[in-house]
C-alpha cells in the first residue's frame, strides 16, 4: 500500500542543500563545523512569519473543505481551525522550490497542498491501524473480486476533485490490486484496492492513486504527483510583508508567489 509522507527530515535536508549552493564561497571547515556565518540565513530559509503561516493555513484549509465537500469524505464540515489535530505549514523561502504549501489533518484525514501550489493528496487517517482490522474482519472470496467496479469508482472520485482522468488514461497505463494477504494465489482477498496510473518503467512510480475500500465505497488515499494532471488552479499567496529581509543573496526559488 502507498502511504508515503512527507517528512521534515526532507525539507531540513533541502535546506542544508540549498544554503550549500549559495554559501559556497565559505570555507569547508565552515561547512564541516555547523554553518558558520550561514547559520543565520539558514534561520530565514526555514522560519515561517506568523502572517504568512495564517493566509497559507486559511487557504490548505479552504481547499480541505472544497475536497471533502467534493468527495463525501466523513467529515464534520466547515473543517475550522479548531477541528485540526495537526497541520504544517512550509516554510516560504522554500515553497516555490518544493510547490508544497502544507497539510491539515483532522481526525479523518490528512490534505495535502504539495505539487504544484496545488491540493494534490488526501490520505485517511490511521491506515495502518485499518488495514490490521479488515484483515480480520472483511476476507472475501477471490470470486467477489471486482477491479472494473474499483476503477470506475476511483475515476469519479479524481475527476470530482478536478483531476484530469481523460488525460491520466490517455497518457498512462491504468493498473488495479487487490489486497491479498494470503498472496497471489490465495483463495479470499480484503476488497481494499488500489488504482494506480504509470507512465514509463513501473519502477518510477505512480503519476495518479486511488486506494479505496469497496464495500462502504471509503477514500483511503487519493494521490497525483504530477501537476500536469491537476486542473485545480494553484493556490497564491499574498500575505507576505513580515518575511524579515535577507542578510545576503538568498538561494534562487523558483516559484510562483506574489511579493
Amino acid at each position: 500500500m502507498n502511504t508515503r509522507q512527507p517528512a521534515c527530515a526532507s525539507l531540513f535536508m533541502l535546506a542544508v542543500s540549498l544554503l550549500g549552493a549559495y554559501g559556497q564561497g565559505t570555507t569547508e571547515s565552515n561547512t564541516a563545523h555547523g554553518f558558520g556565518p550561514n547559520a543565520k540565513a539558514l534561520l530565514q530559509l526555514t522560519s515561517v512569519p506568523a502572517a504568512y503561516h495564517g493566509e497559507a493555513l486559511r487557504l490548505i484549509l479552504g481547499e480541505a473543505n472544497t475536497v471533502a465537500r467534493q468527495l463525501h469524505l466523513a467529515e464534520r464540515l466547515p473543517i475550522e481551525e479548531t477541528n485540526l489535530v495537526s497541520s504544517y505549514i512550509t516554510p516560504p523561502r522554500l515553497v516555490g522550490r518544493l510547490g508544497a504549501i502544507g497539510n491539515v489533518t483532522t481526525a479523518n484525514y490528512t490534505y495535502y497542498c504539495s505539487v504544484g501550489m496545488r491540493f494534490s493528496y488526501v490520505t485517511r487517517t490511521g491506515l495502518d491501524r485499518q488495514y490490521a482490522r479488515l484483515r480480520e474482519q472483511a476476507l472475501a472470496p477471490i470470486s467477489q473480486m471486482d477491479t472494473n467496479s474499483a476503477y470506475e469508482l476511483a475515476s469519479r472520485w479524481l475527476s470530482d476533485c478536478s483531476m484530469d482522468v481523460p488525460a491520466l488514461n490517455r497518457d498512462c497505463s491504468v493498473n488495479v490490486l487487490a489486497f491479498t494477504p494470503q498472496g497471489d494465489k490465495g483463495r479470499s482477498f480484503v476488497p481494499v484496492y488500489w488504482v494506480y496510473w504509470t507512465k514509463g518503467a513501473a519502477e518510477r512510480g505512480s503519476v495518479a492513486s486511488v486506494e479505496l475500500f469497496a464495500p462502504t465505497k471509503t477514500l483511503l488515499q487519493l494521490r497525483v504527483e504530477d501537476p500536469k494532471y491537476i486542473l485545480r488552479p494553484p493556490l497564491t499567496l499574498t500575505n507576505l510583508s513580515s518575511l524579515p529581509p535577507q542578510t545576503s543573496a538568498p538561494p534562487r526559488i523558483e516559484g510562483t508567489l506574489r511579493r
